[in-house]
């Protein structure tokens, strides 16, 4: 059975193609090997930090481009690991936390580069925090479509027990944006949320409950 995306109407959306099987397989395959992937990442990791830090301590007084190389390697390094403990996190067991819905959106922005546009209603979630971070942000990237320097106008609205999230969204959506959006959607339902393709002007609509 193909996982999809649902319309305003309750229908399959036909906006955004359904990710096939076959594009679903290496998903599946790869996220059965994540928590061993992860581990021997984050041991190879630490010996390239190791490593560096040896070289810093044997150079001394090193020449300026050899100082702006090992902080370079340091910068990457540390932008590897945080993205490795990002994906360690969406392989455990959720855990609801308590959050806010702006502190999910910048972090689900921030993860995919795009620039926020519109006033963020003040509404507190009890989510599994990494998950639905995720599914916002892959909502997000397909809202922005292609290229770099994007933004995304958003406007929330609070429907007694949920909030109501419109995302404009690019008339270029991304090649997979079906995949992209199939996969949000089945993460958010697992957090009593949902997510909406609108049949008019590009918008997509997430709905997620709130807590007092």
């Amino acid at each position: 059975m193909a996982v999809t995306h649902l319309d305003e109407h309750d229908r399959v959306c036909t906006l955004h193609a359904a990710p096939t099987r076959e594009e679903l397989l290496p998903l599946a395959i790869v996220g059965s090997r994540a928590p061993s992937f992860h581990h021997d990442l984050a041991s190879k990791l630490q010996g390239l930090m190791m490593a560096i830090d040896e070289i810093g301590e044997i150079s001394g007084e090193a020449a300026p481009p050899l100082v702006r190389a090992l902080d370079t390697a340091h910068t990457a390094l540390r932008d590897v690991l945080e993205l490795l403990n990002t994906n360690r996190a969406l392989t455990k067991a959720p855990t609801k936390t308590r959050t806010t819905l702006g502190a999910l959106l910048t972090r689900a922005a921030e993860r995919v580069y795009v620039n926020l546009r519109g006033p963020i209603v003040l509404a507190n979630l009890e989510c599994s925090v990494p998950a639905v971070t995720h599914a916002l942000a892959l909502v997000l990237d397909v809202a922005g479509g292609p290229g770099r320097g994007r933004s995304v106008d958003v406007t929330s609205v609070l429907e007694g027990a949920r909030v109501e999230l419109t995302i404009v969204a690019s008339p270029a959506p991304p090649a997979n944006a079906g995949e992209s959006l199939a996969l949000a959607a089945f993460t958010l339902r697992r957090d009593a949320g949902e997510l909406r393709c609108a049949d008019a002007g590009s918008r997509l609509i997430v709905h997620l409950p709130t807590s007092p």
